[in-house]
């Protein structure tokens, strides 16, 4: 430390000794400050005091309040009040595919677990629990016009579990009168299915005339099922039915909530390959609302809620018939289920594409997947068929586009010559071209045609492998579910537009669509900016569907190399020097034009024409 270093402290210090010198109160001070001291702890003694007396007063106005508020109670839902108080119970209905779980409090499910299911992580696969999820009855009671805390809501009071056996309950709310209120449970023979009615008897006297009828609150956070968040998120939303309408669904993207004006058929939360459906069969009777918002809480997915009403006449005795649909996605599965209601339409749940791609996949794909299915267990394997299959019945276009592309290919330096000669005028070339085309007996659009009819069937499987439910949890080779990504390294860093994993069969698939390409180039002959996209498009869906599902991209990968055999095939049974004598061939008949070419070479002869004549641009400005 050098000489101005120690000057510098040292003035400091005196500095901070001169500050509290000053600053230090004087001996009438300290006195004071003494005083209020003494003040303040005589203050802090008398509230302390006056704590004690006034806990002790609250007690009394609680136990008096708690006194005044079960009257109240009485007076307002009458005999139902008994009922105010219990200990909350769970009964258990449970067969191979549900066990659901009933509890006295609301005597509601409370929580639903698929036996046969698991979650991602190996634990057991709930829908919803009880912490999560509520659902109750509101029924305006006979006070509601004088006192404005006239409900009564069934998830507030305590129900008897009456008539139990293995597979039924039937939860009772009594009036004290001899009405009362049941929630009846049955496990349908079906599986997934709960048969639930709700009956009403002997309580119309407890009603308030003026709106007696019952609103039904139904609200569930849903837990994530699946290993990526973000796909579930995504493919999860509420959906409705309104009878001889199309299920319609909520917006994925954003909080949405929908009034329904019309009488619903079914509500469903569904999940990414799961979803809790509420099925009416004579119960919602009047408008509906359905909605979901965001939820932050950890491994939930977003908070689904709806609200229906339930018509009420006062009659002595009233029933609802109702059930709900507990279990997956699967397209037959839902097809098949016997609900009670013609066309419920609730294997449309399952998006398999709009228009031409969804028809595809319900009358084509699915079809051979299931007959694969119960014949096959491995779904790598049922894929690699599937593939086969869909590519013998394109095989034909696969062979007409290839020959079309070598006829092209051989007409190639004749074109190249026209281009040329007619130095970039694009109308003369078209003209000339056409006339070349129409001579050799080759059709431009032929090697197009072929490409554009596989279409619906490369989108309607790029729509039906991330939304298989049969691919859930299935392993093939390194994966252990082809519903899921593959990956076989993670990166621990995150690459724009990549990701931070390498999924094995997205890399195998655009290094097999590279060399299609490639070999593609080779047969077309296609040179510039054209070959280049070819190769540019396969890094493209290298980011796309490197987190898609494993079976879409094992599905791509097989298809390159059927193609790759189907190619090696008919090149080995086509010969150039044959196409080259039937271009000949083709030349010497006479030509024979429909009138589209014909009307079309006329306008093109016309438009060549004024623009032969036409007047060249004036120079300068005005004289």
């Amino acid at each position: 430390m050098d000489r101005n270093t120690i000057v510098g402290f040292s003035l400091i210090f005196l500095i901070l000794v001169g500050y509290y010198w000053w600053t230090a109160p004087t001996e009438a001070q300290q006195a004071q400050l003494k005083r209020s001291q003494d003040s303040l702890a005589k203050i802090e003694t008398l509230k302390t005091k006056n704590v004690t007396q006034q806990a002790a007063i609250d007690t009394l106005v609680k136990v008096d309040s708690t006194k005044l508020d079960t009257a109240t109670l009485t007076k307002t839902i009458g005999g139902f009040a008994a009922q105010s108080k219990g200990d909350a119970k769970v009964v258990e209905l449970k067969n191979k595919s549900l066990t659901v779980s009933i509890n006295t409090k609301g005597g509601r499910i409370s929580s639903v677990r698929l036996n046969q299911y698991k979650r991602s992580n190996g634990t057991p696969l709930v829908l919803f629990d009880e912490k999560h999820s509520q659902f109750y009855y509101e029924l305006q009671t006979r006070n509601a016009a004088s006192n404005s805390e006239g409900t009564l809501r069934t998830d507030e009071l305590y129900w008897k579990a009456i008539d139990q056996t293995e597979n039924s309950v039937t939860m009772r709310l009594e009036n004290g009168s001899g009405g009362h209120i049941d929630q009846i449970y049955k496990l349908n023979s079906q599986n997934f299915l709960v048969d639930y009615k709700l009956e009403l008897q002997g309580i119309q006297n407890e009603v308030f005339k003026g709106n007696p009828d019952l609103k039904l609150t139904w609200q569930a956070v849903l837990p994530m099922q699946e290993k990526e968040l973000k796909w579930e998120t995504q493919n999860s939303y509420p959906l409705y039915k309104i009878a001889d309408e199309s299920p319609e669904k909520l917006s994925a993207s954003g909080p949405e909530e929908k009034k329904i004006t019309a009488k619903p058929v079914w509500i469903s939360f569904k999940q990414q390959y799961f979803n809790s459906t509420l099925i009416s069969k004579d119960a919602i009777d009047k408008e509906a609302m359905v909605g979901w918002k965001e939820t932050k809480e950890k491994d939930m997915v977003k908070d689904m809620k709806a609200e229906m009403w339930l018509d009420y006449g006062l009659e002595e005795k009233r029933t609802y018939n109702m059930s709900f649909y507990f279990g997956p996605n699967h397209f037959k599965t839902l097809k098949e289920l016997n609900v009670g209601i013609e066309d419920h339409d609730l294997q449309r749940m399952v998006p398999l594409g709009w228009g031409i791609f969804g028809s595809v996949n319900r009358w084509m794909v699915i079809p051979v997947f299931n007959f694969l299915d119960n014949k096959i267990a491995s779904m790598g394997i049922i894929i690699l068929l599937l593939t086969l299959f869909i590519k013998s019945i394109l095989l034909p276009l696969v062979y007409r586009s290839y020959i079309s592309t070598a006829k092209m290919r051989i007409l190639k330096p004749e074109l190249e010559v026209i281009k040329e000669k007619h130095n970039g005028d694009m109308q003369k070339m078209q003209v000339e071209n056409m006339a070349l085309y129409k001579k050799a007996g080759v059709s431009p659009m032929s090697g197009c045609i072929p490409v554009v009819l596989q279409m619906p069937i490369l989108f309607a499987l790029f729509q039906f492998f991330p939304n298989a439910f049969e691919l859930r949890q299935k392993a093939f080779l390194w994966t252990s579910d082809m519903s899921q990504y593959d990956s076989v390294l993670h990166l621990g860093f995150n690459i724009p537009f990549y990701g931070d994993h390498v999924s094995l069969f997205t890399l195998l698939m655009t290094v097999s669509t590279l060399i299609y390409t490639r070999l593609n180039n080779q047969i077309s002959g296609v040179t510039g900016q054209m070959k280049w996209i070819g190769y540019f498009m396969p890094f493209i869906f290298l980011g796309v569907l490197n987190d898609y599902a494993s079976g879409l991209t094992w599905y791509y990968f097989v298809s390159n190399m059927v193609t790759f055999a189907q190619q090696a095939i008919i090149r080995r049974t086509v010969n150039d020097k044959k196409l080259h004598a039937q271009i000949a061939e083709a030349r010497k008949k006479p030509v024979k034009k429909s009138a589209f070419q014909s009307r079309l070479e006329t306008a093109m002869k016309q438009a060549q024409t004024k623009k032969s004549i036409a007047p060249p641009p004036k120079k300068g400005g005005k004289k």
